[in-house]
């Protein structure tokens, strides 16, 4: 468990990159497990301090929803982890019975992991959070490599490179001298993409301008009624158009965050109006995130664009929920969360609509934690041109969890190879471009505006056009070199 802890030392946004080798320290017990349970056990408790140093922030939403139950925030921490861990504790479990000898016992132990972490993104809805890989955003340079290898084949290369250690130790040194230096590969492939590459200055040369909005409302506050005209006019007020630079620019595209408007669309006709004629200009867009009822009394979580006259001129339907968040499982037998969802579920989306946006061109939409779901943000054959999250990290306070939410979204930009525009409540609100490379940035719990230059996609990237067909492939070959390891004579150990 403290080795798994140490190790997520090196997510986002500490970065402390040697904490990675101590998963080094499981993997040798893994070697010296007497059963598969035992080898589970290992690895288990390894991911379980991994999750509970690195997602401990999530009992923070209980505290602000349900107060008077702070006393279960520990359990809410521990469940998480112990329900993440599970995937960790498979992949010990699994792989001990493959490999006879202790490298080829340590490559089967890799494959699996990996693809039990590349599981964690669809199994039960799917949570592919603090990924291994996601240790590649420490900079723009050898983030690269993920427009090829997306973050679960980033995945491989990291475990691959914690594992040198307990190689170098079973006498497997070429192998650890290899998987040591795979990273500095990348990081070299990264600087030549970056720098045959257009400056950002070049890229954003008559580029359109958005306007991102960060109201930075209590999560507390946000629902009190007394207080809603308040946090509106903090929204109008942010939104009003300001010159920028000696092109007098302004922005033609404001974007507020996931329910930014704490009200349902249907049951308030004429403030939208109202709103946007006060927060764009008259040939001006505003996407703002608002809840909604659908045809079929449904509650949704919803993104919505509107001209200047307020009209509607198209919505998007948050496709993934969080359990327990925006749906309780199992409700009837969990009453005391209600207070957490309230009293009736938001209902998924069922179309993935891009939205026009005049001189933006075709806009993805995501809401929230959609944008954690690496290759399955967008549709393959209906590529957008620039990609838009809106979120509310306000339930995590000023703890690691937004940072660590904003690094996804730059992970998805490079792997799709598309600028991304994000709009946070509390923050952090920011804008990428298709190389990851930020474009601004406002900073956590900061009232304000960010005008933001948009530039261009970038044609499809590998990830873009083939998805984890990479990383498939890199699991067959950590296989295939285990079996050679057991079938080589001339090596022994």
């Amino acid at each position: 468990m403290l080795a798994g802890a140490i190790a997520s030392l090196s997510l986002p946004p500490l970065f402390f990159l040697p904490a990675i080798f101590a998963l080094s320290w499981p993997m040798l017990g893994y070697l010296k497990a007497e059963s598969k349970t035992t080898a589970g056990w290992v690895i288990g408790a390894a991911g379980l301090g991994w999750f509970l140093a690195s997602t401990y922030w999530v009992s923070h939403s209980m505290l602000i929803a349900t107060p008077f139950l702070w006393f279960l925030t520990p359990f809410l921490s521990i469940g998480l982890g112990v329900v993440l861990a599970a995937f960790w504790f498979g992949a010990g479990f699994i792989s001990w019975s493959f490999g006879g000898k202790p490298a080829s016992r340590i490559l089967w132990f890799i494959a699996i992991f990996c693809l039990a972490e590349w599981s964690r993104g669809f199994v039960a809805t799917g949570f592919p959070w603090n990924l291994p890989g996601s240790i590649f955003a420490v900079n723009p340079t050898i983030l690269q490599a993920a427009s090829v290898l997306g973050v679960y084949g980033l995945n491989v290369i990291t475990v691959l490179c914690a594992a040198a250690p307990a190689l170098w130790l079973q006498k497997s040194r070429y192998l650890a001298v290899l998987f040591l230096a795979l990273p500095l590969l990348l990081a070299g492939g990264g600087y030549m993409r970056l720098d045959i590459a257009p400056s950002l200055d070049v890229m954003t040369a008559n580029a359109p301008l958005a306007r991102l909005v960060q109201p930075a409302v209590p999560q507390q506050d946000k629902w009190d009624k007394d207080k809603r005209q308040l946090h509106l006019d903090d929204l109008v007020g942010l939104s009003g158009q300001q010159q920028m630079g000696q092109n007098q620019q302004v922005a033609n595209l404001v974007i507020w965050p996931e329910t930014a408007i704490a009200a349902l669309a249907s049951h308030e006709p004429t403030l939208l109006p109202i709103l946007t004629r006060k927060s764009i200009i008259s040939e001006g867009y505003l996407i703002t995130g608002m809840p909604r009822f659908g045809d079929n009394r449904q509650l949704l979580n919803s993104a919505m664009l509107l001209g200047h006259d307020g009209n509607i001129r198209a919505i998007y339907d948050k496709r993934h929920l969080v359990p327990f968040g925006e749906f309780i499982p199992f409700r009837r037998f969990l009453p005391f969360l209600e207070p957490l969802v309230g009293p009736i579920d938001f209902s998924p989306g069922q179309t993935n609509q891009l939205i026009n946006v005049v001189g933006f061109g075709r806009v993805q939409m995501l809401i929230c934690y959609e944008v954690i779901f690496s290759g399955k943000i967008i549709a393959r054959d209906n590529r957008p041109d620039l990609i838009i999250n809106l979120t509310n990290d306000a339930w995590f306070g000023t703890s690691i969890g937004p940072w660590q939410h904003l690094y996804q979204a730059q992970m998805r930009a490079v792997e799709e190879g598309l600028p991304v525009l994000r709009a946070a409540n509390t923050g952090i609100s920011a804008g990428f471009d298709g190389y990851g490379r930020m474009l601004g940035m406002l900073g956590l719990g900061k009232k304000g505006a960010l005008d933001l230059l948009v530039p261009p996609a970038l044609s499809p990237t590998f990830y873009a056009r083939f998805g984890d067909l990479f990383f498939l492939g890199l699991v067959f070959l950590i296989i295939a070199t285990a079996v050679w390891v057991d079938l080589n004579r001339r090596i022994r150990q």
